[in-house]
C-alpha cells in the first residue's frame, strides 16, 4: 500500500472523518498546469452580466483577485419558494451575456470564486455554456453544456472547466448557478459569492471521447492486479515489444504488442504473478507504478468507504456538510410520520432508495468478511459503514408493507 495512503488513514482514523484532498495527483492539479495557447477576457460589469432569481448583485472592488474588481452576489439560503426541481430552495444565477458568438476558437473556461459562507463547507454550483446554434446547451434534461462545482468556503478557487466537445457555434451567455440550501439554525440565512477574472482558453484539451486514447496514454488498471487476474493494458501506437520493470528498473516480463480495433495495441502479462510494483514501457512512454499483488485493490476499497462515509445524510461530515434533511418527513396515510435522514445520498440528492442502500449494506458486509483475517481495520470500518445503511433501511419501514 501506497506510503500516502497509510498516512491518510492514520490522520482521518480509518476514513472515520473525511479523506485529505490530494492536490498533487487530482485532475484539477493536471488542468491548471496546462500552458495556455490563447486566451479572452470576459469582462464582468453591469452592461453584460445579469442576475437571475433571488439575491442582490453589486461589484465589488476591494475584495478581488485581479486587481480589477469582482461580482458580488448576496445570496439567501431560506425564505424562498422550494424550487421546481426539489433540489433547492432556490437558484441564483449570474448570466454573462454574450451576442450569439462562435466560440470554437476556445475549448476552456476560466475563472475565480470565493464564498463567505461560514457555516456550509461546501457549496454547489453549476457553470454552463448556453448555446443557440445547430445545437441547444445545455442540453435540456440532460448534463450536457454544464459542469458542476462544489466551492469551499473562505478561499479563492480557481475553476477551469474544458468543453472540446460541447456545441458552442452560437453562445448567447455563460452562466453560474448558486443552488441555495438552508443554512444551519442559528447561522446567518445567506452566502456571498465573489466571482472575479473570467476569460476563455484554448488549451490541449483532455481526451475523453471515442474508443482510442490520447497521444502518449497508456490505459492500465490504477489499482493494480491481483496474481491470478488477467492483467492486460493498452496504447495507442506500439509496432513491437513492451517491457514489464520491477521497482528496481529491471525488465522481468517482455512481450509482443497485439493490433486491436482503433489502433490500439494490446499488452498482455498475465503470466506475472510475483507480488510488487511495476511500471510498464513501450516506445519510450511509461505507466506509473502500480501494484501487483493479492492486497491491490484495497486502497480502492478504503477510497470508496471514505466517499459513503462522505455522502452520509443527517451525519455531520467534517469539512463537507452539518446534520441535514433532518426535517424531511415521510407520512403514512393513516398519519404516522417518519423522519427519513440517514443512509447515504445518491449524487447529493435526498433519494437514498432502498434497493441502492440494501445493495450497498451487502457488498460491504461482504467485503468485511473476505478482509477480516488479512485486513482486519478494513472489515471494521466496512461493517461499521454498512450499519449506518442498515439501520437507515430499518428506520424507515413502516411495517406493513
Amino acid at each position: 500500500m501506497l506510503g500516502q495512503m497509510k498516512r491518510q488513514l492514520e490522520n482521518s482514523r480509518c476514513f472515520r472523518q473525511g479523506m485529505e484532498k490530494d492536490l498533487e495527483e487530482c485532475a484539477e492539479a493536471r488542468w491548471l498546469a496546462k500552458p495556455v495557447l490563447d486566451s479572452r477576457a470576459l469582462q464582468l460589469d453591469s452592461d453584460n452580466v445579469r442576475l437571475q432569481g433571488p439575491g442582490v448583485m453589486s461589484f465589488e472592488k476591494k475584495h478581488t483577485i485581479s486587481g480589477k474588481g469582482s461580482i458580488r452576489l448576496d445570496v439567501p439560503t431560506d425564505g424562498c419558494r422550494r424550487h421546481p426541481s426539489n433540489r433547492a430552495f432556490s437558484v441564483t444565477t449570474m448570466m454573462r451575456l454574450l451576442p450569439g458568438e462562435n466560440l470554437e476558437r476556445f475549448n476552456r473556461i476560466s475563472l475565480w470564486i470565493y464564498v463567505d459562507s461560514p457555516a456550509i463547507a461546501n457549496n454547489f454550483m453549476e457553470l454552463s455554456i448556453h448555446n443557440q446554434g445547430k445545437h441547444i446547451m445545455p442540453l435540456p434534461g440532460r448534463f450536457e453544456g454544464t459542469h458542476t462545482l462544489g466551492i469551499p468556503h473562505g478561499e479563492w478557487q480557481h475553476i477551469v472547466w474544458e468543453f472540446p466537445y460541447v456545441y458552442r457555434d452560437f453562445v448567447t451567455g455563460i452562466s453560474l448557478a448558486i443552488h441555495a440550501h438552508r443554512t444551519p439554525v442559528p447561522a446567518p440565512q445567506g452566502i456571498t459569492v465573489y466571482v472575479d477574472n473570467m476569460c476563455l482558453e484554448q488549451v490541449e484539451a483532455d481526451h475523453y471521447k471515442g474508443f482510442d486514447l490520447r497521444a502518449g496514454a497508456i490505459a492500465y488498471c490504477h489499482s493494480g492486479y491481483r496474481p491470478e487476474a488477467v492483467k492486460q493494458a493498452y496504447a495507442q501506437s506500439g509496432s513491437g515489444m513492451f517491457y514489464l520493470r520491477n521497482s528496481s528498473g529491471e525488465v522481468t516480463f517482455q512481450g509482443n504488442c497485439v493490433p486491436q480495433a482503433n489502433g490500439l495495441r494490446q499488452m498482455d502479462f498475465s503470466p506475472v504473478k510475483a507480488e510488487g510494483w511495476y511500471t510498464l514501457e513501450v516506445d519510450g512512454k511509461k505507466s506509473r507504478p502500480f501494484r501487483i499483488g493479492r492486497d491491490a485493490y484495497i486502497p480502492a476499497a478504503w477510497k470508496t468507504l471514505n466517499f459513503f462515509f462522505s455522502e452520509r445524510c443527517g451525519f455531520d461530515v467534517p469539512g463537507i456538510h452539518t446534520e441535514c434533511h433532518m426535517d424531511v418527513m415521510s407520512v403514512h396515510p393513516d398519519g404516522r410520520r417518519l423522519p427519513v435522514c440517514g443512509g447515504w445520498h445518491d449524487a447529493g440528492d435526498l433519494t437514498q432508495a432502498a434497493i441502492n442502500t440494501a445493495e450497498s449494506v451487502f457488498a460491504m458486509l461482504e467485503l468485511a468478511i473476505a478482509e477480516r483475517e488479512a485486513q482486519p481495520e478494513l472489515s471494521q470500518r466496512a461493517k461499521e459503514e454498512a450499519r449506518w445503511g442498515l439501520n437507515w433501511l430499518m428506520r424507515t419501514r413502516w411495517g406493513d408493507g
